[in-house]
């Protein structure tokens, strides 16, 4: 079919009827239709196979080979099997209609013609025809989209994965890097504290242990800072790797306040803890969370008065545990409420003590454990923080 606009239709008639043949062709050439001809069904066949029809006009009733079987063989050509094929006939019984139909007529018209009919038949086929090949253009036009983009997005997936392997490997690398740094510098501490405990027992004069006292305390602060440090880069580059086991928060929560122990006794602070009614469990990575809870503690330790007093709360609910820390010291400043979870945050106070750093490890640690941190003061003075954690389960 020729795809110009209007498009050019190619017509068949196959008739032994002269007649026929001449009044089909000059209505179908009035409009504008291109018209062969064909007297028998040998005819027909040569036409068909020689030229590209978009539809036939075929009579049943011609000697030699009739319609039907005319019909029959150009139905058995793959190439040709879709030419809409309408049989033209005087006989009005049933059975040969369906007959035209089984071997794959699309529609009939009978004689004597009707015009009117007959171009309105002609015409609606052959666009019903044109529609359906103008889409399967259409549809090979987007399969062959669909192919290209198909293309284009294997080439990215490849590049993307390309990109993957490289970043899984500086992913290592870097934390084969930072395993190393922690080494060293873990190893290098130890090559200077470990003298340091020995000077201090051997020590004669006054300055000398002075002195001593000194280096033990820049010693053992630089060594709480590499390890901060260390486990904040961490928890920013590596948060996908954190450990999850079962841990009992009670563990948690013991374990935390042996670690600062000495802290308490150095200010004379006790602490006034509840008792958690049942086991309570979060998944987690147990150092961790430890540490989250220490920091919390030795910051309201710092805080205290001496002689003082730090309350430990736990409540729960269906869904979540809340493990307060309350202290009754000076509280936090509206500058440090503004910081409090800045890493490095300026200030002679941030500088000195740590505090910003502190505090925002605790609050990466609760974030890689899909929990959170909130901190107040409290209107009968000191401050409030919260640890509160999603429940894993109970038994």
């Amino acid at each position: 079919m020729n795809k110009t606009e209007p498009p050019e239709f190619n017509i068949l008639i196959v008739d032994d009827n002269p007649k026929n043949l001449q009044v089909l062709g000059k209505t179908l050439e009035q409009e504008n239709y291109r018209i062969e001809f064909a007297i028998d069904g040998k005819t027909a066949l040569e036409w068909v196979e020689n030229l590209d029809f978009d539809l036939i006009l075929l009579d049943i009733i011609m000697p030699e080979m009739d319609g039907f079987e005319v019909c029959k063989k150009i139905r058995s050509d793959p190439k040709k099997k879709d030419i809409p094929v309408i049989f033209l006939t005087s006989e009005t019984n049933k059975e040969s209609i369906l007959k035209g139909f089984e071997l794959g007529a699309r529609d009939y018209v009978t004689k004597p013609f009707n015009t009117k009919e007959l171009l309105a038949r002609v015409k609606t086929h052959l666009e019903l025809e044109y529609s359906k090949e103008q889409l399967q253009l259409l549809n090979r036009g987007l399969e062959e989209k669909v192919e290209e983009r198909t293309g284009e997005l294997r080439d990215a997936i490849e590049k993307l994965n390309l990109a993957n392997v490289k970043l899984l490997d500086l992913d290592k690398a870097k934390s084969e890097f930072l395993h190393i740094i922690s080494h060293e510098i873990r190893t290098s501490l130890n090559g200077i504290i470990g003298p340091v405990h020995l000077l201090k027992d051997q020590a004669g004069s006054n300055d000398l242990r002075e002195l001593i006292k000194i280096l033990d305390f820049s010693v053992s602060r630089l060594e709480r800072f590499s390890y901060d440090a260390l486990l904040i880069t961490r928890l920013r580059t590596e948060k996908d790797k954190i450990y999850r086991h079962k841990i009992s928060l009670k563990d948690v929560i013991d374990s935390g306040i042996t670690d600062v122990t000495d802290l308490l006794k150095g200010k004379s602070i006790q602490i006034k803890t509840d008792e958690i009614s049942e086991p309570v469990f979060v998944m987690g990575e147990f150092e961790l969370l430890k540490t989250c809870f220490v920091k919390i503690l030795e910051n309201a330790v710092k805080y205290s008065d001496e002689q003082g007093q730090i309350e430990l709360k736990v409540a729960q609910s269906d869904r979540f545990v809340t493990c307060e820390v309350v202290d009754y010291g000076k509280g936090f400043s509206q500058k440090a409420m503004s910081k409090l979870f800045e890493l490095f945050s300026s200030g002679e106070e941030f500088i000195n003590q740590n505090l910003g750093l502190g505090l925002a490890l605790a609050k990466l640690i609760m974030d890689a454990h899909s929990g959170k941190i909130e901190i107040a003061n409290n209107e009968q003075g000191g401050a409030s923080v919260k640890l509160i954690f999603n429940i894993y389960g109970r038994n």
